[in-house]
């Protein structure tokens, strides 16, 4: 929880650049994510939403009072500090919705882009190495690229061929990327090692190199079934290949861009007063803004209303008087409450006002 200091009339919360080797930053923060433990409230199925299905099966039966590891794989785009404020004291996971488009959690590409957000401030979208992302993701050197805008996997396959890509598959390091796409959806990894095999004149045995890999899929891990996530996942280059993962790195890793501070503002101002009337102020972030929160607990410490703005993918500020206008927050019995406003981005979380009223 970042500390809030103020400038002028604006509440600041500073979330420092994180110190050390930036492939460790970030792959300890995907770690993270992997392995936080959870206890279901009650069994429940992870899946679509009648009329939202799209091409991908996802279909995950949780059990209540099981324990599992893992930010739950979902496509809301949450960091581990929104799904960690979604555990209480007994360690159990509540969530308004159990939908896979709605539950508080992340998927392949999200936790990546959340984990690089450790670093750099890129936002929602591909980690293509294309001219929109040009600066922050590229191929390894000895690849061409088969355009600058959108292609897929085949298309660099088809025009590198295949020992090239197995060269390239070679100068992966840990926090890399391995990324299938094709057009309109794909799967990507995170690299946690290389194991690269060469026959007596040089040349890559592909069937016996390894990319090992932790991912957040739709799939449990093991017989167990208690996480989605896929830790020390080995995979040969030559099912790589078969499967059409192309190698890609991030550019900050190499190169000597430090690594900026991060910061959070709020002009805002509720009280236990004007909350009665309803709520106002702007959160506005220099990191893409991962959520913005306002709970109220009754006496009892249970939650009775939630404004929980995610899935934000590129947002860096956010309205609190628009965003809560229709949401009848403060129709409430009469009773003693707690309210709560936080606001988070990938790198952390601050609490912004917390203050107790009665209706």
């Amino acid at each position: 929880m970042s500390d809030i200091t103020f400038r002028n009339d604006l509440k600041v919360a500073k979330f420092p650049a994180p110190v050390g080797s930036k492939r460790k930053i970030v792959f300890d923060y995907y770690m993270k994510m992997a392995t936080i433990p959870w206890k279901a409230p009650h069994d429940f199925c992870n899946t679509w939403a009648p009329g939202t299905e799209k091409d991908y099966g996802v279909k995950l039966d949780y059990i209540g009072g099981k324990t599992y590891y893992g930010v739950v794989y979902a496509n809301t785009m949450a960091d581990f500090d929104q799904f960690a404020d979604h555990i209480d004291e007994n360690g159990v996971f509540h969530c308004d919705s159990y939908y896979y488009t709605e539950i508080v959690g992340n998927h392949c590409s999200s936790s990546m882009l959340l984990a690089y957000q450790q670093l750099i401030p890129v936002g929602w979208g591909t980690l293509r190495p294309s001219e929109a992302r040009k600066g922050l993701f590229s191929l390894p050197k000895n690849l061409t690229s088969p355009g600058p805008w959108t292609w897929v996997s085949k298309d660099l396959f088809d025009l590198n061929g295949e020992e090239a890509i197995y060269e390239a598959y070679a100068t992966l390091e840990y926090a890399d990327i391995l990324f299938f796409a094709k057009h309109g959806s794909g799967h990507v990894r995170m690299v946690s090692d290389v194991d690269v095999k060469r026959d007596e004149n040089g040349k890559i045995d592909p069937e016996n190199s390894y990319v090992i890999t932790v991912e957040n899929c739709s799939a449990w891990y093991t017989e167990d079934k208690n996480s989605t996530w896929h830790i020390d996942k080995r995979y040969s280059f030559a099912r790589l290949f078969r499967t059409l993962f192309m190698p890609i790195t991030v550019d900050t890793f190499h190169d000597n861009t430090p690594i900026a501070d991060a910061f959070i503002f709020y002009d805002g101002n509720n009280t236990a007063e004007t909350v009665k009337n309803g709520i106002s102020g702007i959160v506005e972030a220099t990191f893409p803004l991962n959520y913005v929160m306002v709970t109220i607990k009754d006496e009892n410490g249970k939650i009775v209303k939630r404004m929980n703005v995610r899935k934000l993918g590129e947002v860096y500020k956010v309205d609190l008087a628009e965003e809560s206008k229709d949401k009848q927050l403060f129709d409430l019995p009469k009773g003693n409450y707690e309210y709560t406003l936080r606001a988070g981005i990938a790198r952390g979380v601050c609490e912004f006002e917390h203050f107790n009223f009665t209706v």
